[in-house]
């Protein structure tokens, strides 16, 4: 059985860390990814591989990733 390990949120500090051209993942699912197209102070775009657009604040970006979580077996 996998199961995967939490994620950590990402604070709106390390956030602004997040340039044009970034990979992101949503709750760190390497099957739910997209690209950061556009940054401003106040927020960030992302352009999701299901070719939905988001402009995400940086004070909700609890759920976004900068690495997929790699599944653990669990025994």
């Amino acid at each position: 059985m996998a199961a995967q390990a939490p994620c950590t949120p990402m604070t709106p500090n390390e956030s602004k860390t997040l340039k044009k051209d970034s990979r992101v993942y949503w709750q760190g699912n390497p099957a739910d990814g997209g690209i950061v197209t556009e940054t401003s102070w106040d927020a960030v775009t992302i352009a999701w591989d299901n070719g939905h657009v988001a402009k995400v604040l940086r004070g909700d970006m609890r759920e976004i990733q900068l690495t997929p979580i790699t599944p653990h077996t669990v025994l």
